[in-house]
């Protein structure tokens, strides 16, 4: 049953609202993380109540709204901030990344036949999301436009994916315990997710909502004078490239609480994805786009130990710097935290946040690549 606009639109809202309360409140909540569940919810309300949304509803989700949470997470990517505390762990980042454009185009060899037409897409979506995270796997859906089913399968492989890797890297950093001067060196400093979620409704939430109004009206009025030379000008990368110079601005800069409430206003994007996905049509091919994310993982994992043993880093930074790379800032600091490694919770957001530099542009070029490959 496709509901109308209004009630579809409540429907994304409540799913919304009702996946953040759990992640906030339940144990089991918090280990999920609000994205998760509120695909589980969504894939829930249209599997077994039969609920899809009205396609009016979904085009306010997936265009205003999401390149609104997108323009706040690029903005708190202020170098200044950023680049000190990420060098520490630029090493192990750089080399996860590189790791995922290598994983990619090996997974893409070794899957070509299975995955067909579909390959491109979901070698973009890869090398973006394991190259700094969430942000990057939206941002590349948008502009390639694949299957909802196909996003679908896609951010489950994600999910399941860096689930299995985050408790492997729990397991090898475990013992791998801080000296006293770096137990002094808590994450005193800058954390842009830091902030009670009731400080989004205080007058700097609605500073930081302002600008990231700003930035996406300024992007859809630059795209449109491009589109007059390139028509084919993709505008997540207008909006990309606007927000990042933007957040280089001091008085920009100073909105601190861009980064929780993009966060939390890019979650209707993953409960429209789970709204619009019936299981039946998941099952057959879902299994090659899991091999495809493991091979990505698995190949950034093994240049990262390997490297990383080579070059003696410690093993901690390894971990979280490759964490960094494949689930993004906050599971960076996820991971700092389980491994009681204070000084590493700093650098591990200010290098993921890094990644929302480069994860966008790898991934629509990783797409692009594959899509001439195949069409040659």
């Amino acid at each position: 049953m496709v509901l109308s606009l209004v009630p579809s639109l409540l429907l994304i809202g409540l799913l919304t609202v009702a996946g953040w309360w759990l992640a906030e409140r339940t144990p089991i909540g918090r280990q999920l993380g609000m994205t998760l569940l509120v695909l589980f919810l969504g894939l829930l309300a249209t599997n077994l109540l039969g609920w899809r949304p009205d396609p009016a509803a979904e085009a306010v989700v997936n265009g205003p709204l999401t390149s609104l949470a997108i323009a706040l997470l690029l903005l708190a990517v202020d170098l200044r901030r950023v680049w000190p505390g990420a060098q520490r762990l630029l090493g192990p980042f750089a080399v996860a990344v590189l790791g995922a454009v290598a994983g990619t185009a090996l997974g893409g060899l070794l899957l070509r036949g299975v995955l067909g037409s579909d390959l491109a897409a979901l070698s973009g979506l890869f090398t973006a999301t394991f190259s700094g995270g969430s942000l990057n796997f939206v941002s590349v859906a948008r502009t390639l436009r694949p299957p909802e089913s196909l996003v679908l399968i896609a951010t489950a492989a994600d999910h399941v994916v860096f689930s299995v890797w985050f408790l492997i890297s729990l397991a090898l950093g475990r013992g791998q315990g801080p000296g006293e001067a770096e137990q002094a060196r808590s994450h005193t400093g800058w954390d842009p997710g830091h902030d009670h979620p009731r400080a989004l409704l205080s007058r700097a939430g609605g500073a930081a909502l302002l600008w990231g109004v700003v930035i996406v009206v300024l992007s859809q009025a630059t795209t449109g004078v491009l589109q007059r030379w390139w028509a084919g000008v993709p505008g997540i990368l207008v909006l990309t490239t606007i927000a990042l110079v933007a957040a280089q601005v001091p008085a920009v800069a100073r909105a601190r609480l861009s980064y929780p409430l993009g966060l939390l206003l890019i979650q209707p994007f993953f409960t429209v994805i789970g709204l619009s996905s019936p299981v039946q049509g998941l099952l057959g091919e879902g299994r090659w786009v899991l091999l495809l994310a493991v091979v990505v993982v698995a190949t950034q994992a093994a240049c990262v130990l390997l490297v990383g043993r080579w070059r003696g880093w410690p093993a901690a930074d390894s971990l979280v710097g490759c964490q960094a790379a494949v689930g993004g800032p906050s599971t960076a600091l996820a991971l700092a935290g389980a491994l009681r490694r204070p000084d590493l919770a700093l650098p591990g957001v200010a290098i993921g946040l890094l990644g929302y530099l480069v994860g966008t542009y790898l991934g629509l070029a990783m797409a692009a690549v594959l899509t001439a490959t195949q069409a040659s």
